[in-house]
């Protein structure tokens, strides 16, 4: 439990899975080879099953001032993810690590792809909130994109229609356009480019601080590959310009980084060897 488990100050971060999923990297990088990942296999080895990339499906809670935000909520029992199987483990999770579903009060989706909104509704009834007592929020741009039927190129409108759409119906979604606090020093704020309204959030207690990055980084390696064009980024120029900003600062103020798919529990620091940046991960 303790190596899931991250203080930012004052600031509980728990880290929770979806499970993983496997795949070719030529889906998400389809202009690199795949001999050009081979120099990560022994520095990254739970990031790769032979040539495939294995990605952790990473949620996280945050508890500050009485309050709990969970930062995405995985794929959730939909199926295939990417052509992978998928384990929908994120229940389970929250069980080991005695974290209670009716004690979220704000659900964030930093963006509406399926791997982050999958467990926002009950799949058994299809309209009953996983988090019965939370207000689920996303930036009102991403909301704009992809609840227009056909404008989700990614992931089809399923996921949209099944997660997201009967949040509103529901009436327990709220949109946002710019900086919001979500919890004392739990601070959402826009990184778009991955998507048009893709949100991070800042962590900052005392005199520590973390960010959130969500798809900011899709992987480790990204952290030093930070050129390499990602298929999946709705503005590529928008979402490179924003990765290099994200990244240099982190560096340069000694930011811890946490991400949706960085090796679990999912957050680590930049570091500096032989002239390039790398993302090492901490317990």
């Amino acid at each position: 439990m303790a190596d899931s488990v991250l203080n930012v100050g004052d600031i509980r971060v728990t880290s929770l899975s979806d499970g993983s999923v496997q795949f070719d990297p030529r889906l998400m990088f389809p202009d690199t080879p795949l001999e050009h990942w081979s120099h990560y296999y022994e520095m990254f080895p739970e990031c790769f099953s032979g040539q495939h990339f294995l990605m952790n499906l990473g949620v996280f809670v945050m508890g500050s001032g009485g309050k709990n935000v969970i930062a995405d909520t995985g794929f959730g029992p939909h199926g295939k993810m990417l052509g992978s199987e998928t384990s929908a483990e994120l229940m389970d999770d929250f069980v080991r690590k005695g974290v209670k579903t009716d004690e979220i009060d704000t659900v964030f989706m930093s963006h509406l792809h399926a791997d982050h909104v999958g467990w926002n509704i009950d799949p058994a009834t299809k309209d009953v909130p996983v988090f019965p007592n939370a207000r689920y929020t996303v930036h009102r741009a991403d909301w704009d994109h992809f609840t227009v039927p056909g404008d989700d190129s990614e992931f089809g409108m399923e996921p949209i229609e099944r997660s997201v759409i009967p949040l509103e119906e529901i009436g327990v979604l709220d949109l946002m356009d710019g900086r919001t606090e979500l919890a004392p020093g739990v601070t959402a704020v826009p990184t778009p480019g991955h998507t048009p309204g893709h949100m991070a959030l800042m962590l900052a207690s005392g005199k520590e601080r973390a960010l959130f990055v969500g798809d900011i980084l899709i992987n480790p390696m990204h952290a030093t590959d930070t050129d390499l064009p990602f298929a999946l980024d709705t503005d590529p120029a928008e979402a490179m310009k924003v990765r290099h900003e994200v990244l240099d600062r982190t560096e340069n103020e000694g930011i811890t980084v946490l991400g949706s798919h960085l090796s679990p529990p999912g957050w680590g620091t930049m570091v500096r060897w032989e002239g390039r940046r790398y993302w090492r991960g901490m317990e």
